[in-house]
């Protein structure tokens, strides 16, 4: 993915923040080592540090606030998101992996749903498609399509999954309404916008992901079937 401009300068000014980070680290090391000690500070400790810690903030392991920072930052978005704070439902789902499965959920996410994150870390979102079942949830949404369960007949959210698969096999965004239920068996319309990203980190790593944010529809908005 092809980063702006200013994008490129707010990396290149943050890998300038950890060096001097690195070195400030490496001179208290020395002073240690020379029978010195460093001069107790909090805002010098490393305990108080996420550059020393990395990963103390995000448990899960996913840099969100970056993946955020990478949708807000898109060109050309076919559907603007507007603005996106913490209390965005939102998934990660790995789209090199089989069935796409789940790799991250935030917390609105599992209130919006009422599954845990570990009910829904490793399924696909078809999930959400049926009442909860606890003789098939294991299966839902992580084995390949099941005749009867995933794929019912007169399915009313034929035409929405048919618009996520034409638009995620060719690499771009879509927006639709679909009718998923909560886990107390609740049906909500839920309008799930996807995005498809694909970027580089600092570290060079690849990342692969299908990104979708999920709110339930407000009263007024209209659903439409196959």
């Amino acid at each position: 993915m092809m980063l702006s401009p200013e994008h490129e300068e707010e990396l290149r000014k943050l890998k300038e923040l950890q060096a001097l980070y690195a070195e400030h680290a490496a001179i208290k090391d020395q002073q240690i080592q020379q029978g010195g000690s460093p001069r107790p500070d909090s805002r010098d400790s490393a305990s108080s540090d996420s550059m020393f810690l990395p990963g103390l903030y995000a448990p899960s392991g996913f840099d969100v606030l970056q993946i955020l920072f990478q949708i807000q930052r898109r060109p050309n978005p076919t559907y603007p998101l507007g603005n996106i704070d913490s209390g965005v439902a939102l998934v990660l789902c790995d789209s090199s992996r089989p069935h796409c499965p789940i790799v991250y959920c935030s917390e609105p996410f599992q209130r919006l749903t009422g599954y845990s994150q570990s009910e829904i870390i490793g399924k696909n979102c078809r999930f959400l498609q049926q009442p909860y079942n606890p003789n098939t949830f294991d299966y839902l949404g992580t084995a390949p399509t099941m005749k009867g369960i995933q794929n019912p007949k007169n399915d009313p959210n034929a035409m929405a999954k048919l618009t996520i698969r034409t638009a995620l096999e060719r690499g771009l965004e879509s927006q639709v309404a679909l009718i998923n239920y909560r886990k107390n068996g609740e049906q909500f319309l839920n309008v799930l916008t996807t995005v498809p990203l694909k970027f580089t980190t600092m570290d060079g790593e690849e990342k692969d992901y299908i990104v979708g944010f999920q709110a339930q529809a407000p009263p007024m908005f209209r659903h439409r079937s196959a």
